[in-house]
């Protein structure tokens, strides 16, 4: 994969900082297999992995559902003596996902030299909740204090939500689909996806119908946390589940989109959403010419323009401003 000769015909070494970009993005395009394979040629060519390549590698298999493969991976890296930072053991408990997983590797870390931290806490506290082991999750939250380690607000809001829940069961008071909605934006608003993920399908087993709300929340919190292939496939899915994208679920994605550069597929939207009967907003064309400014594209600007005076609609002042060079 990787190539040994320049331009010259002159041998090079790739540097690791290299093989890290080529592998984490084609983790992230899903392309596991290829990256797999990238890790063994480096090896195999005396480059040596660092705790960037493994933590990129192993979040790609976790993605993947390939997690069994991911621990192993992780003793790898540890058995090569690459010892990770708080950071990167916090990256691999929380895609680890399982909560005896993620408690192993948990109290783990103080024998390699790392303190927990907030994160940590945060991560093995959602695992609890998930569970339905509330005490527990109470009794670590406790804990963490004792430790010296200051609870931040994502820390008391995940503890917060879990227990409104668990209290309204135990009351015999079950919770409606405005509840749900709440604790799901909540937990994509602190970025704990996957327990939004985990909640919105208790919602869909359950006796409550999720609403375009729902879908909204987890949309916008995939987005968030870069996961767009699996919120641009949510997003589809939504008609054949028979629920129509509102003007913020539209909004939602091509504020990710245009973000990301994907332009032309954020300007498609803007028909696809009139096709279907949404009328796009100021929020929407400020959007969309906010990227193609960013991209130099004023003819495009331009153009969103025109279609704006056509439905009576103004861009607000800082468009106005950067499209005349005046902001």
């Amino acid at each position: 994969m990787l190539r040994g000769k320049g331009e010259f015909g002159v041998t090079y070494k790739p540097s690791i900082v290299t093989c890290n970009s080529i592998i984490d993005g084609l983790c992230k395009y899903g392309l596991i297999d290829k990256a797999k394979e990238l890790f063994l040629e480096i090896k195999a060519r005396g480059i040596n992995p660092d705790v960037v390549t493994y933590t990129s590698l192993i979040c790609g298999l976790c993605n993947t559902c390939n997690r069994e493969e991911a621990k192993t991976l992780f003793m790898e890296m540890l058995d090569e003596g690459v010892q990770p930072n708080v950071e990167k053991f916090n990256v691999v408990m929380d895609e680890l996902c399982r909560i005896d997983d993620a408690r192993k590797l948990f109290d783990s870390m103080a024998s390699k030299g790392c303190k927990p931290d907030a994160v940590s806490y945060n991560i093995l506290m959602d695992g609890f909740c998930l569970a339905n082991k509330i005490d527990d999750a109470k009794e670590l939250f406790y804990s963490m204090i004792k430790k010296g380690c200051m609870p931040n607000e994502v820390n008391y809001n995940t503890l917060i939500n879990w227990k409104l829940l668990d209290e309204m069961q135990c009351n015999n008071v079950p919770p409606n689909l405005i509840t749900y909605n709440i604790l799901i934006d909540g937990f994509c608003r602190n970025g704990c996806v996957l327990e939004a993920v985990e909640l919105f399908h208790t919602l869909k087993n359950g006796n409550t119908q999720p609403d375009t709300r729902s879908f909204n929340c987890l949309i916008d919190g995939l987005c968030k946390k870069g996961r767009l292939k699996i919120a641009w496939e949510l997003f589809h899915r939504l008609p054949k589940k028979g629920f129509v994208p509102n003007v913020v679920t539209y909004n939602i994605m091509m504020h990710r989109l245009c973000k990301e550069g994907h332009l032309e597929i954020a300007s498609n939207l803007l028909s696809d959403m009139e096709q279907n009967g949404c009328a796009p907003d100021v929020v929407i064309f400020n959007t969309l010419m906010s990227g193609f400014l960013r991209n130099n594209e004023t003819s495009k600007v331009v153009e969103l323009l025109h279609k704006m005076n056509e439905r009576y609609l103004k861009p607000d002042a800082s468009i106005a401003c950067r499209f005349t060079g005046k902001g």
